[in-house]
């Protein structure tokens, strides 16, 4: 063990100043050797001395373990390596398009529902329909039976209320008058057996439906006296929908009659509205 020549503290192998003071410390055999063989080298076709075996023995600061001899891996830990990736700038000009072609999808989605729906009613109401009685002319029977489509729409519920709390309309004014008016001017002044008959089942119907609305409103709207039309609404609601049936199915002179001979049976058009 080799202590410093000035303050006289203990130096550790390896070390060529004293931790304490600074001063050199004194080389021992090997490293006395080393240094001589080093010196002695001039580079003019000499051998270069060993540098590897010079070093091989040397202490390490952390103890005796000597270093890595020919293809020996170095197995100590090396930090991670981290790779930033680039930060990908959002285009404000992208996020408008993308916003303003899922608004214009959301919109067409919703017209096309509610064409699909007002294009499945109009078709429902059958508007390329023809007369199957061969004496019916055609336009009378189409807009005889839009007449009948007509009050069946659940919006003429607006022109019954209407009607039931007298908005809208002149004192003297009859809304039997008016549709039994429109009957009238389709079937015309010249017309056939089978169109008369087929008028008047039109107009059974259209009033049929109409009364079974007048005591549905009147159920709902008459205060203390709702029950009292309760069973009238039933009544005319089941007459109403029967009657319709029969008359879209109707297609010979016979199920005319049997519409006719419906409504006589129950009594329909006898009652006074």
């Amino acid at each position: 063990m080799a202590y410093c020549s000035k303050c006289g503290r203990e130096l550790r192998p390896g070390l060529k100043f004293c931790t304490g003071c600074g001063t050199p410390a004194p080389m021992d055999d090997t490293q006395a050797q080393q240094q001589s063989d080093f010196s002695g080298f001039s580079g003019q076709g000499e051998s270069a001395p060993n540098f590897g075996d010079a070093f091989a023995d040397a202490p390490r600061s952390g103890g005796n373990v000597p270093p890595p001899q020919g293809d020996t891996v170095d197995t100590r830990p090396t930090a991670p390596t981290i790779v930033i990736a680039p930060i990908e700038k959002k285009d404000g000009r992208k996020i408008v398009k993308t916003v303003a072609k899922t608004v214009i999808g959301c919109i067409l989605v919703v017209a096309l529902i509610i064409g699909g729906v007002w294009a499945t009613a109009w078709l429902m109401s059958n508007p390329f329909r023809s007369s199957p009685v061969e004496e019916v002319d055609n336009e009378k029977y189409t807009r005889m039976l839009s007449l009948v489509e007509d009050v069946r729409n659940p919006n003429f519920d607006e022109v019954i209320d209407d009607l039931l709390t007298q908005k809208g309309k002149a004192e003297n004014y009859s809304f039997l008058e008016e549709y039994t008016g429109k009957f009238d001017e389709i079937l015309g002044d010249e017309y056939t057996d089978e169109e008369k008959l087929f008028h008047d089942c039109c107009y059974f119907v259209w009033y049929t439906e109409y009364q079974a609305k007048r005591y549905e409103w009147l159920s709902k709207n008459s205060g203390l006296l709702n029950a009292l039309y309760v069973g009238k609404a039933n009544t005319y609601r089941s007459y109403a929908d029967t009657l319709y049936n029969m008359l879209i199915e109707a297609d010979s002179v016979t199920d005319m009659n049997n519409i006719k001979a419906y409504c006589a049976d129950h009594e329909i058009i006898s009652d006074n509205p």
